[in-house]
């Protein structure tokens, strides 16, 4: 063999190596794990009665006509000044 030649590896050593290769999981250790922030917020709580109104009056706006849907309406524009 000459210099500046590269010795080829058996086949034997060659899948050793890439057991080596499929097994190393060096790879984990270098992210650390993230830092979670837990955030509690208050929320409002809605009464009932409003749920239905907005949910009533937006079948109105999405073109239901029934008494229901007109009378959640009408409602909902008193209480939030929609003219």
């Amino acid at each position: 063999m000459e210099e500046g030649e590269l010795m080829q590896p058996t086949f034997s050593e060659f899948i050793q190596q890439l057991e080596l290769e499929r097994n190393n999981i060096s790879y984990r250790s270098h992210f650390t794990k993230p830092e979670v922030k837990v955030i509690t917020k208050t929320l409002k709580v809605i009464p009932e009665r409003f749920k239905k109104i907005y949910f009533h009056a937006g079948r109105y706006a999405a073109g239901d006509r029934d008494k229901l849907a007109s009378e959640a309406w009408a409602e909902y524009e008193k209480q939030e000044d929609v003219q």
